[in-house]
């Protein structure tokens, strides 16, 4: 394991902004009327809080760490997962933090790469198993893990809790550090004679309050598929996670219909692919501007403009970051043309 070095690598200008409120009978908040160019705001974005929480096992120090995942069978989202299929790789990672600031970075999606101590980190990617032992099956930078390599890094006197904190990490792909499923933290003691890091459904704790009747909607005329949004004015502003809102970190978009109020949609928020009556997706490569056109099911459908029923969204997303939740997300409303000032 060498120093540290990169390890997780993290969702132009149009006709502006007609900005005056919609001629309609809702209350405030106003939605926000537009032709169909959007230009991403505050005012019309969520807010999302989270908090999570790595309960820590302890462990002797040095040893021949056995990590047990066969009893993963949902996500820390609360997912169904398959321990066998989905869990295809298993790292360790070592950051230079006490457990508290962790949770806080992973919560604020702020986690710097510079806090990582060895890297690449110690890895199996699993073919078949549910179990492991760290001196046996680990590899590291494409050599085996040895009691000689990762010892010095499992030293209950240099790595404390006030200071570190050590994870197994399970997660889908191979590319670490994306598609986490499920964190298991632990800490070091010579006195202890445990050697087992069991995943369980609980090792990850997350909790969230998700606020969509606080922004202000935005309008666009009904039928038309031709949207854009544009959000190159969130430069030097804030997601709706509170952290700064880093225009080029946007890696796709979604938009989804439902059957469900906004405040049901608040309940079920980190389920909103899974039950959209219709779902749409675009690959954002470069740029800071979404094209609806290039939105499309899972079929390869277009998508097809909103209209008044139910509830539309769209998502900004970065897919690489540490916190699922969208950077952005306002509620799509048709709105009649010209818009009329409420």
């Amino acid at each position: 394991m060498n120093q540290p070095k990169a390890l997780l690598v993290a969702v132009s200008a149009l006709t502006p902004l007609l900005a005056i409120a919609c001629g309609s009978s809702t209350p405030a908040p106003s939605v926000t009327c537009t032709n169909g160019n959007i230009v991403a705001n505050e005012a019309n974005d969520y807010a999302f809080s989270s908090t999570i929480t790595l309960p820590s096992v302890t462990v002797k120090s040095m040893s021949n760490l056995m990590v047990d995942w066969s009893g993963v069978t949902k996500d820390f989202l609360g997912h169904p997962i398959n321990p066998v299929s989905d869990l295809n790789t298993i790292f360790l990672l070592l950051v230079d933090l006490p457990v508290a600031t962790l949770q806080a970075q992973l919560n604020a999606d702020s986690f710097s790469q510079t806090d990582i101590v060895a890297s690449p980190p110690p890895s199996i990617n699993p073919s078949g198993m549910t179990s492991a032992t760290l001196y046996d099956d680990f590899m590291a930078g494409g050599m085996p893990v040895t009691a000689a390599l990762a010892n010095p890094y499992l030293d209950a006197a240099k790595y404390t809790p006030a200071n570190s904190t050590f994870t197994m990490v399970a997660q889908s792909g191979t590319n670490i550090g994306s598609e986490i499923k499920m964190i298991q933290a632990f800490q070091l003691d010579d006195a202890s004679t445990n050697t087992a890091i069991t995943f369980t459904n609980t090792s990850t704790k997350l909790t969230y309050e998700a606020n969509l009747h606080s922004l202000h909607p935005t309008g666009v005329p009904a039928g038309m598929a031709a949207l854009m949004l544009d959000w190159t004015q969130m430069t030097g502003k804030k997601n709706a996670l509170g952290a700064d809102f880093i225009t080029t970190n946007i890696t796709s978009a979604i938009v989804g219909h439902y059957n469900l109020t906004p405040a049901q949609l608040e309940s079920q928020f980190l389920d909103l692919e899974t039950i959209t009556s219709e779902l749409y997706k675009a690959d954002i490569q470069s740029g800071t501007v979404l094209d609806f056109t290039t939105l499309k099911d899972s079929a390869g459908a277009s998508f097809p403009g909103v209209d008044a029923t139910g509830t539309w969204l769209v998502a900004l997303i970065c897919d690489m970051c540490r916190n699922p939740a969208p950077w952005y997300l306002t509620i799509l409303e048709p709105a009649p043309q010209p818009c009329a000032a409420k």
